[in-house]
């Protein structure tokens, strides 16, 4: 077994006059609300609009969302990129709708989003020059949560600012683990979409890996989506979120046994494999406590665990602060420490359910809409 030892990647001025021609590709399902305030978002991007066309394919939809596209494209000016409508009769999944999205398009490059996501305007501008770089598969960005003022998804905002420490780490020593389904780029040629994955961008990224290509992390690519506000919208993503990293890591299971890379052998195992088998982590402490049955152990045990929880807690506070620009400053207190715990706990506890779900196939491939985030 050869592991590969990657140096430490170095990032050189981006071309910014290097403009190649890009898909955008939009999956839609009972969009009518989001959908005409989305186009005109990706028209206001500044990229040459003669090198992007819009791809929106709406699976199965009872609303109004091809009636207004209909309408989009018939007022579309001369001046706005292209736009194109596929229709799906029956709801497949999104994997299926952005295998027409990709059958249909004309750029080498793809980059896939959601309807109810908002770019800022420099998002291609910031993410294809990444591509002028042979070695690049595919380029991430930024997911931001646009509503961080409730409770939960002001833990969860915490989450993904720890998550852009994270990426940006791993992008500099090897490849980021993965991509937001809101915002993510990749050749064309290097990815074929197995519809059968919950998943599609974590299985997307390590297809890209598994042939050689580095997923880049470009931090400078912001998108805002609204994150659920209720425990029960929570529950519907993120245990479909761990059903599809289950999924993931049984269809690469040959990718890590025997790991071929940095990639395979620490950066994946540790952000995607280890988190999905914490909650028995957690679940066995107390059994080894009543095993052992010896107090002090026990005690010293607690003490250090809660230690090196402390320390690991205020550096990542720390480095928050200092690396994280153009975001809001993580105000600690007693209030904002429980927020977080109790959004820990609750993950915990969904991965669990996730597992269950699994084991008696309770699953399927449609993407079951969070209605909180539709606001």
């Amino acid at each position: 077994m050869t592991i590969v030892a990657l140096p430490l990647r170095t990032h050189t001025k981006k071309d910014q006059n290097f403009n190649p021609f890009v898909s955008i590709i939009v999956p839609t399902y009972n969009e009518e609300k989001f959908i005409e305030t989305r186009i005109k978002n990706l028209y206001d991007l500044d990229y040459p609009k003669e090198q992007y066309e819009i791809i929106v394919i709406d699976s199965g939809s009872t609303d109004c969302t091809s009636q207004i596209m209909i309408n989009l494209i018939k007022k579309k000016g001369q001046n706005e990129p292209e736009l194109k409508l596929l229709t799906q009769k029956n709801r497949r999944g999104k994997a299926s709708a952005i295998n027409l999205g990709k059958d249909h398009s004309n750029g080498d490059i793809l980059l896939v989003t959601d309807a109810n996501s908002v770019f800022i305007k420099e998002v291609l501008k910031e993410i294809m020059p990444h591509f002028k770089d042979p070695k690049i598969g595919a380029v991430g960005g930024r997911y931001c949560v646009a509503n961080p003022e409730h409770s939960l998804t002001f833990s969860e905002s915490f989450y993904w600012q720890l998550e852009y420490i994270m990426r940006k780490g791993e992008a500099l020593i090897s490849s980021a683990i993965t991509f937001h389904g809101e915002i993510n780029a990749w050749r064309k040629d290097l990815v074929c979409i197995d519809t059968s994955m919950l998943s599609e961008d974590l299985d997307i990224t390590l297809q890209i890996n598994r042939s050689g290509y580095k997923v880049e992390y470009e931090p400078n690519a912001v998108v805002y989506e609204p994150s659920a506000i209720t425990v029960r919208d929570q529950i519907k993503q993120r245990k479909r979120t761990s059903i599809g990293t289950i999924l993931c890591i049984i269809k690469h299971l040959s990718y890590f046994i025997p790991p071929h890379d940095i990639y395979s052998l620490f950066i994946f195992p540790s952000h995607r494999i280890l988190p999905i088998f914490s909650p028995f982590i957690l679940l066995a402490i107390p059994i080894l406590y009543i095993l052992v049955w010896n107090v002090k152990i026990i005690i010293l045990h607690i003490v250090f665990t809660l230690a090196v929880f402390c320390c690991v807690f205020f550096l990542l506070i720390f480095l928050n602060s200092k690396i994280i620009k153009n975001t809001p400053a993580f105000s600690l207190s007693i209030s904002s420490i429980f927020k977080i715990a109790y959004y820990v706990l609750l993950n915990e506890y969904l991965i669990i359910l996730a597992w269950k779900d699994l084991i008696l196939k309770r699953y399927t491939v449609l993407w079951d809409k969070a209605e909180s985030t539709r606001v």
